[in-house]
Parts: C-alpha cells; structure tokens; sequence
C-alpha cells in the first residue's frame, strides 16, 4: 500500500473512532481522502454539490483496485497533469502519471502482466473531451514501450495504461478519483457534523449515512451538510 493511503487511512481511522468515542481526540497527520460511498438520501443534503466545478480539478488523484495502483497530478491551471512529489507510489520521486501492475491479466504468451509506468514530464488535457495520453514512453535499458490514457469525468477518472515488449502487449485498465486533504481544519468541521448527526439521532441508518461523510473528511462537503440542520448551527451572540 502506498505511503499516500497509509496518511488517509490513519486520519480516516481517527475520525470512525469520534463515531463511539464523543470526546476523543484525533492526531494532526494529513492525508488524502480516496472518496468514500456517497450518502444519497440524507435529510437536508439537497444540493450538497456546491457550486458547481470545472471538469479537471485541480491536485492529487489517486486509485486503487486489485493489482493496480495509479496516481496522477493535475496542475493548478486545470489544463495539464505536471510532476509532483504528491504523486509518488514509492515515495521516492515526484510524478505527474505514476501506475504499479502487479499480476493482473495475462499477455499473447500467457504471462502474467507486471509493470510499472512512471512518467514525470507534463501532458496536456484536451478540453473538447476532457481527456489525456502519452505514448512511446520508453525508459533506459529496456526494450518495453508503455502510453497511457485516461478521460476524466466530474470527480472521477479511467482509462488504459500499455505495455509492449517486442510481440507481447499487457492493456490494463485503472481508475482513480480526486484526493483531498484531510487535514485539521478537515477533521475538525467533519467532528462538529459527527457531533451534530449524535444529538439528533434519528435512527442507526441515518447516522451511518452521516458517518460515511465524515469518513470522507472534505470539509466542504461536511460543511454542505451541517448547514442543512439548523438545530445544529451555533447560538447567536446576545
């Protein structure tokens, strides 16, 4: 697992602990949210989505499934993906498209397909259809040639990643979804809704609901979602 999901899972951890523990307190190690399952049907969350944004947000992304870890960075501008030392399965260097492929699917002989794609220099998003590709990557003492591409679409993102050695071709397909920093501010918004969905506990679904968008830990979404219980807001100054 990646040094990028071990921060989120830390942080993440510390906020599901809020869940049965009211006074607990929580570390102040940031990391990055994967974006956990929505919670459609909320009282009060009618459109939680803020103000609508661009297609290409701005900052880490990142994905995980069986075999295949991706990250990529796209730039503040929203107009390429460029380098970062956000990016960075090993954690060794910085990247702007960063993929491991470890034993999933099969090549023309029937071997195992393991790679890994690390590219550092910028690619351009094309704007007509939100979508990105570098090919003809080719790195030092090796035969193989590897491209990739992707589309992105709102907060996520898929698309094929290439290697070819000689007569042998491995395609795999990944996805990734934008990352967000948890960090104090994140935490401490996402605690005032937990403790908020505790006082007016309605019923154990409701509160589940509630607590898979503090898992989240993106203060604007947990933020979007306290406004919607008045009960909740602060008392107002005499």
């Amino acid at each position: 697992m990646s040094l990028i999901h071990t921060r989120w899972l830390a942080a993440a951890g510390c906020l599901a602990l809020l869940a049965g523990l009211s006074g607990a307190g929580c570390g102040d190690e940031p990391g990055p949210s994967g974006g956990a399952a929505g919670a459609g049907g909320m009282g009060g969350e009618a459109g939680m989505g803020g103000v609508p944004a661009p297609p290409q947000f701005p900052g880490l992304w990142e994905g995980q499934s069986r075999g295949v870890d991706v990250c990529f960075h796209i730039a503040g501008d929203g107009l390429k993906l460029e380098a970062s030392p956000n990016c960075s399965l090993s954690g060794e260097s910085g990247y702007s498209f960063d993929l491991d492929v470890e034993l999933v699917g099969v090549d023309q002989d029937g071997q195992p397909c393991s790679f890994r794609l690390r590219y550092a220099d910028p690619v351009t998003i094309e704007q007509d259809s939100n979508s990105f590709r570098a090919s003809e990557i080719r790195v030092a003492d090796s035969d193989a040639v590897y491209a990739f591409s992707g589309q992105i679409v709102g907060e996520s993102a898929s698309g094929i990643a290439r290697r070819d050695v000689g007569e042998s071709t491995c395609r795999v397909g990944w996805a990734a979804s934008i990352s967000r920093e948890c960090d104090d501010a994140a935490v401490d918004t996402c605690r005032i809704l937990l403790n908020c969905c505790r006082a007016i506990l309605i019923n154990p679904v409701f509160f589940q609901t509630c607590n898979s968008v503090v898992l989240e830990c993106d203060p604007v979404r947990c933020q979007t979602v306290l406004d919607g219980y008045p009960q909740c807001a602060p008392e107002a100054e005499p």
